[in-house]
């Protein structure tokens, strides 16, 4: 299935922090994807299923179901598009869920730290471009 042209892909954005998931998809937009945030981790499953998402980035810590958790439900929902993990926790932290992400068959792209940076974020989407 091809995007629309002009469209690079669709990007879901998951943190429990509304003004950073909504901060991603504004990148994401402005880097040509069609966007989505959350910050409601039950709606991801559906989200998933309905959107179809090609790029997920994914907060670790989130009180009502953390990013380990929701490895999970990625893994049960077959999602096999790319992850990028975003978190304020430690390096070996994201490393850690980086791995375990790879080992239910998720594709980890990268682990960046909160608060995100910008030019960084917007880098990695130029480069994540569907068929890029």
């Amino acid at each position: 299935m091809m995007a629309p042209e002009g469209i690079k892909g669709r990007l879901l954005a998951i943190d429990d922090s509304v003004d950073s998931a909504d901060l991603v998809a504004r990148v994401a937009a402005r880097c040509g994807y069609e966007a989505q945030a959350t910050s409601d981790p039950t709606t991801v499953r559906a989200l998933l299923a309905s959107w179809k998402p090609e790029i997920l980035t994914l907060d670790l810590c989130m009180p009502e179901a953390d990013g380990i958790d929701l490895l999970s439900v990625l893994e049960e929902a077959g999602f096999n598009g790319r992850l990028v993990i975003i978190s304020g926790q430690d390096g070996w932290f994201r490393k850690a869920a980086a791995r375990l992400a790879e080992t239910r068959g998720l594709k980890v792209v990268e682990d960046m730290q909160k608060p995100v940076d910008i030019a960084a974020l917007r880098q990695l989407l130029n480069r994540l471009q569907p068929g890029g």
